[in-house]
C-alpha cells in the first residue's frame, strides 16, 4: 500500500511540476505563450533512479498571473486526472492526498516548482520552453526522506 500509495503521488507530482515549465516565457513573447496543449516525450526524458515515468497529456487554459491546468494520464492501467489552479505566488498550497505544492514565478518568467509528497520526499524543478515553443525541458531534483538525492529529467512536445 505504501508504494502504489507513493507510486500515485509520484505520478502527480511529477505531472504537476511538469506542468509548472508550460507557462515559461522568453524574453518578447506574450504570457500565453505556455497555453495548450503538451506531451510526456519519454524517449527524451530521464526518470529519477529506481523509478519510470507514465506517459501523459497536460492542458494548460491559462498562464499568467494564475497557473491553471489539467493533467491527464494513467495509474495502474486506469484513466487518472487532476487539475491545479493557482496564484504563483510561493505560497504552499494543499494538493490533497498528503501532498503539498508551491509555484513560484521567478524574474524570468518561468516557473520553480516546489513539491512535498506524502513519504517525505521533496522536489524541485525547473522549465524552459526552447527556442520554437514546440519544447520544454524540466530538470529536477527529488530529495528522498533518507536524504539521499537524484536527478531526473522530463522532456514535454506541444501537440
Amino acid at each position: 500500500m505504501i508504494i502504489a500509495t507513493r507510486a500515485l503521488s509520484t505520478i502527480v507530482v511529477l505531472a504537476a511540476v511538469a506542468v509548472s515549465g508550460a507557462f515559461a516565457q522568453d524574453p518578447g513573447h506574450s504570457p500565453a505563450r505556455g497555453v495548450g496543449t503538451w506531451k510526456l516525450n519519454l524517449e527524451e526524458s530521464i526518470a529519477p533512479q529506481g523509478r519510470h515515468f507514465n506517459p501523459y497529456t497536460v492542458v494548460v487554459r491559462r498562464a499568467d498571473e494564475i497557473l491553471d491546468f489539467t493533467y491527464h494520464g494513467f495509474h495502474d492501467g486506469k484513466p487518472y486526472e487532476f487539475t491545479y489552479s493557482a496564484k504563483a505566488d510561493g505560497e504552499v498550497r494543499d494538493m490533497g492526498g498528503g501532498m503539498r505544492a508551491a509555484m513560484v514565478r521567478l524574474p524570468s518568467g518561468n516557473y520553480e516548482a516546489r513539491l512535498w509528497l506524502p513519504d517525505g520526499s521533496f522536489e524541485n524543478k525547473f522549465c524552459q520552453i526552447v527556442v520554437g515553443g514546440n519544447k520544454q525541458v524540466c530538470l529536477a531534483t527529488l530529495t528522498q526522506p533518507d536524504g539521499s538525492v537524484v536527478f531526473f529529467k522530463q522532456v514535454q512536445d506541444r501537440q
